[in-house]
């Protein structure tokens, strides 16, 4: 790792196997400041000839991180390179403006995985609907599976309590305006799981659906403004009773139907045995460059993706894998280590879904198989004795 700060810079790397780590200067000034104002039981300075950095230290990864969490709450400059200029002096500034110069126009050359447009959507393009204006919006669940319902303001053209949704805006893709309408209508920002199969008429929309997942505490339940009144943690029953009450027979026909199809893209039990897992429910590290893709063609049922779409958390240190599902990727990280192995791409078919494609690691250092065959057999193990719990 390469750390610039005001006050000098280092290269970071794991020479031992102890988890010693090695700090790296180009002065031996620059490893003086980090050792007298931020980490006190760095190693001396050791100098060392004919290397790309002269001198070097060593200090445990636990004193280091307690180390940055200081450095970062130091951060009170607008400009990073103005106080570099102040704090260390302009040379060393001049020189920090040519690595900003070098990464300014660097290309996005290692995406994340984000489904864009209507790829991985079950349904047409907008502009082939034309009977009515097409509206987006959001189902809202906790891991365990309870709903999250707004009140209408006012109850509004009848509706009581109801989902967030609403019309795009210039520009919006599907899924952008869905989560706009979560944040707007509910106050929160969630993860987009799954879309929801089927469209649902309105009295002036056809409205289509994403799952979505959020944190329970997350929510303020008192949140309102000009569209929303509060809102309220539901089981489906709760919730049906919840819609039941809007007067206007369209839209409460509608919610149903949205309620049905929402609970179909779970598992039936509630709350859920297995609650969804999140990204943020444990350590990850990110899918390196050095990987392979690899085609898949095997399909899954809508009920069988219910159970995927859960993921898999581990509850004791035998529990070797840490995964997730986000929008149409599948995530496997080793629990330990938080590697990502394996992503997962999947995609809607008639037939219910389909994995189409598989990334697996090939980063020496941190997967060392190398057969193709041994990693699909492994992923194929973990599809179905993890997630789908199949006898194997």
């Amino acid at each position: 790792m390469w750390l610039f700060t005001k006050f000098g810079f280092f290269s970071i790397v794991q020479k031992d196997q102890d988890g010693t780590l090695t700090i790296r200067s180009h002065t031996k000034g620059d490893l003086d400041r980090l050792r007298n104002h931020y980490l006190p039981s760095l190693s001396p300075s050791r100098a060392q000839s004919e290397t790309d950095y002269p001198w070097r230290a060593n200090a445990s990864a636990a004193a280091l991180k307690e180390a940055m969490s200081t450095i970062v709450q130091e951060i009170d400059y607008s400009n990073f390179k103005s106080e570099v200029g102040l704090s260390t002096g302009h040379a060393r500034a001049k020189r920090y403006s040519k690595v900003w110069s070098a990464m300014y126009d660097m290309p996005e050359d290692l995406p994340e995985p984000h489904a864009t447009d209507f790829e991985g959507l079950p349904w047409s393009s907008p502009s082939s609907t034309k009977s009515k204006a097409v509206a987006y919006g959001g189902v809202v669940i906790d891991p365990h599976g309870y709903l999250l319902m707004r009140e209408v303001k006012n109850h509004f053209d009848g509706y009581v309590w109801t989902f967030a949704k609403g019309r795009q805006d210039k520009g919006e893709s599907p899924r952008e305006t869905a989560l706009r309408e979560v944040w707007e209508e509910m106050g929160i920002n969630a993860t987009i799981l799954i879309p929801i199969s089927g469209e649902f008429a309105g009295g002036t929309t056809l409205n289509r659906f994403f799952l979505m997942v959020v944190e329970r505490g997350a929510p303020n339940l008192g949140y309102g403004n000009d569209e929303t009144e509060r809102l309220c943690w539901a089981t489906p029953a709760e919730a049906e009773r919840l819609i039941a009450q809007t007067s206007n027979p369209i839209g409460r026909a509608r919610d149903l139907a949205i309620l049905k199809a929402a609970q179909d893209s779970l598992p039936k039990m509630l709350p859920l045995t297995r609650p969804v897992v999140r990204c943020a429910d444990w350590h990850s590290r990110p899918m390196p460059a050095s990987r392979i893709a690899v085609p898949l063609d095997t399909c899954y049922s809508a009920s069988e993706m219910a159970a995927i779409v859960c993921g898999s958390l581990p509850i004791s240190q035998d529990d070797k894998w840490f995964i997730f599902y986000e929008d149409g990727v599948l995530h496997c990280h080793r629990s330990w280590t938080g590697i990502c192995i394996y992503r997962v791409y999947f995609q809607p078919v008639a037939t219910g879904w389909q994995a189409r494609q598989v990334e697996i690691n090939r980063h020496p250092g941190q997967y060392t198989e190398s057969d193709e065959s041994e990693d699909l057999a492994l992923l194929n193990t973990i599809l179905e004795l993890l997630l789908l719990m199949k006898p194997i």
